[in-house]
């Protein structure tokens, strides 16, 4: 097995690459920058110009696909917004082209994708893979971003893994939070009883391990960690953790539309998802929980 990496220089690719590594499988990058973060062969691309270094597939059989710009970044501008879809869509269309002219024989194909799928609204009902897509921008976001992994089922085991937000103490949302919550302006948005769905990541390193192993499992699975947390017991919890206290009223809706605009949409809103479907297939969480979650992060 010899595994290329899209966006192997983020948060996920470096976790995945590193235990991919500590399993002696063979893994390379596709970057926009060279680098070596990782201590792996990079080689260079731009979905802008339609360029890949062809030499990057050389004797590989499977890839992960985690290239795409933050959404939570920068506020949605309509320049933004099109940046968002296209380094999701473009980049998979242009390995797909490629793998085609190549005739690689690549044996599986495992993309990230996102519970925006859903749509940035907060309901009582439980989403689950059967569901269909909401209407909203990060919605049709998600649905295109699919539908390019799906481009590879004419010549491979196609995978896509509907994430929530990955839990790492040193980077991503619960940084950012965290980084709030330390300066004692951190708070509850809106009235807290958005859910988010979260997953440890190990538990999310494992699960693209998992299914770029499995030769049975296929399709989309949510990859989500079975509780459900509402934004306010996640956000008191969370500061419980790094031993600090909640000190402001939660922050209104208002406040963070003002700052982020549309953007804003994904941060007050949130609904419950299922993820009985990959452990059906028999995958296994480590933490199923926020508590052991963060006990474990933060121990």
């Amino acid at each position: 097995m010899k595994v290329l990496i899209t966006g192997g220089s983020g948060l996920l690719g470096k976790a995945i690459t590193k235990k991919l590594l500590s399993k002696n499988i063979d893994v390379v990058h596709l970057t926009r920058e060279k680098n070596s973060a990782s201590g792996v062969k990079t080689y260079e691309w731009n979905w802008e110009r339609d360029y890949i270094d062809e030499a990057c597939f050389k004797d590989v059989t499977h890839i992960i696909h985690l290239a795409g710009a933050s959404i939570a970044e920068k506020p949605w501008t309509m320049a933004r917004k099109r940046t968002i879809v296209k380094s999701r869509v473009l980049t998979a269309r242009l390995i797909h082209q490629k793998v085609k002219e190549l005739n690689l024989p690549i044996k599986a194909f495992v993309s990230a994708s996102g519970i925006g799928y859903y749509g940035a609204i907060t309901t009582n009902k439980t989403y689950s893979e059967n569901d269909k897509p909401h209407h909203d921008f990060i919605a049709e976001c998600c649905v295109q971003w699919e539908e390019s992994a799906d481009l590879f089922n004419e010549n491979a085991r196609v995978v896509k893994l509907r994430l929530g937000i990955v839990l790492d103490k040193d980077q991503g949302a619960l940084q950012k939070i965290l980084s709030t919550i330390k300066k004692r302006i951190g708070a509850p948005i809106g009235t807290g009883m958005q859910y988010m769905p979260w997953i440890h990541i190990n538990d999310a390193v494992e699960l693209f391990i998992f299914c770029l192993t499995n030769n049975e499992v296929s399709g989309v699975y949510n990859a989500v960690s079975s509780e459900h947390v509402n934004n306010k017991v996640f956000t008191n919890k969370l500061a419980k953790s790094a031993n600090r206290k909640i000190l402001l009223p939660n922050i209104p809706n208002f406040v963070i539309k003002g700052i982020y605009g549309e953007l804003a949409d994904i941060l007050i809103h949130g609904s419950k998802v299922d993820n009985s479907k990959i452990k059906k297939a028999g995958f296994s969480f480590n933490f199923n929980t926020i508590d052991s979650a963060l006990k474990d992060l933060f121990s």
